[in-house]
């Protein structure tokens, strides 16, 4: 293994999941990222058993256990709070190995934080410009400062500087919807553990609990239920999701007074970015997906376990990343395509079709959902 100069853009979930991967193998990257400090989006996450997997890998199950709350269920209603479908978490667990948690991000991120060489992080630090040459990617930094690494590695999202920088403007694909996503104090008499989500006509609304006495909730509305340039109140959010029953009417009593809160336009990436020379994309800024399986951080995490994992066994970076890229390429591209299907037949607009999907994802076993699940996230 060659002692390699790599620089880490990002850091986020898979830029430090990458630089822990990266070091557990022996090498010894930077990291930079533009704001001020290394921070999350202050929402919450779901960690399904092959997220888990890969933490385990890299050395982080206990912290994982410790701060992560274990479910048993992920499980869908109709407007008036009966069960349409339902995915048996333990089973799951049995068959993998691995439970699925729910967490916040802000936790997340500070655990793995605390895994790196924290000396080999620079914050406020934005690249400019890159460029590659025959042996080295060149980076011109906002500073002024120039440095040449052997490997870049862009981390930095699904508005990744570093993919325009070296694939030009790659189109988002807007699956026309918003997402609101809130942390609540959890209510008294509200005892659940899974992940719920009510379907509506051209609307959503879900919701995880997480330890320390809190509760990840989110309400996803079609885009022509809402204004982007005048959203909606709270309180309207909540109008609009007034037909949903059972503890979501517990749940929206809550919802009121959120401890936080946060919007955004539901899009992923309409191209696949993954290698070029010297750089190569990992996480969002490489295959951006939608939010429908709760997979957008657990395909960065695989990505820094199986790129680590190439750089350290194969001759030369440009064969460890043709490695890498042949392997994720179909991965990621059934993960993007399956999450952004599922989330226009959950969310479609037609009263009709909604009927008739209720329906039939009632005559589905729910061991048949656990045994697609299964698939879906062990196919890597």
């Amino acid at each position: 293994m060659k002692n390699y100069k790599i620089l880490i853009i990002g850091g986020g979930i898979a830029g430090l999941s990458v630089m822990r991967a990266l070091e557990n193998k022996g090498f010894s990257p930077y990291l930079v990222e533009q704001s001020k400090t290394i921070r999350s989006d202050g929402t919450g996450i779901l960690l399904g058993f092959n997220a888990v997997n890969v933490l385990a890998n890299l050395g982080l199950y206990s912290e994982i256990e410790q701060a992560g709350l274990e479910l048993s269920t992920m499980s869908a209603f109709d407007e008036k709070g009966k069960s349409i479908v339902a995915c048996d978490l333990k089973y799951i667990k049995d068959k993998s190995g691995y439970p699925t948690y729910g967490i916040d991000r802000e936790t997340l991120i500070k655990t793995l934080l605390k895994s790196v060489n924290a000396d080999y992080i620079q914050t406020e630090k934005k690249v400019k410009q890159l460029t590659n040459t025959a042996s080295q990617a060149e980076v011109l930094f906002e500073d002024g400062s120039i440095q040449s690494y052997d490997l870049v590695i862009g981390a930095d999202g699904i508005h990744s500087s570093v993919r325009e920088l070296i694939f030009g403007k790659i189109p988002l694909r807007d699956a026309k919807q918003g997402c609101w996503r809130f942390i609540i104090d959890t209510p008294h008499n509200l005892n659940v553990n899974g992940i719920f989500e009510y379907f509506g006509v051209g609307k959503r609304a879900g919701y995880m609990p997480m330890k320390n006495g809190q509760l990840y909730v989110y309400i996803l509305l079609n885009a022509d239920q809402y204004n982007e340039h005048a959203l909606p109140s709270i309180e309207e959010l909540l109008l609009r999701c007034e037909e949903f029953q059972g503890d979501w009417q517990l749940i929206s009593q809550t919802l009121i007074k959120p401890i936080s809160m946060r919007f955004d336009p539901i899009k992923d990436l309409s191209k696949i970015c993954i290698m070029k020379d010297r750089v190569v994309l990992i996480g969002d800024a490489s295959h951006a997906v939608t939010p429908n399986l709760g997979q957008g951080a657990a395909m960065g995490m695989e990505d820094a376990e199986l790129l680590a994992h190439y750089l350290s066994t194969q001759d030369n970076i440009q064969k460890a990343l043709q490695e890498f890229q042949q392997r994720r390429l179909k991965r990621v591209h059934s993960i993007q395509q399956k999450s952004y299907m599922i989330g226009k037949i959950a969310q479609s607009s037609s009263a009709m079709f909604c009927k008739i999907r209720n329906i039939f994802y009632k005559l589905i076993p729910s061991r048949l959902i656990a045994e697609d699940t299964l698939k879906t996230l062990s196919s890597r």
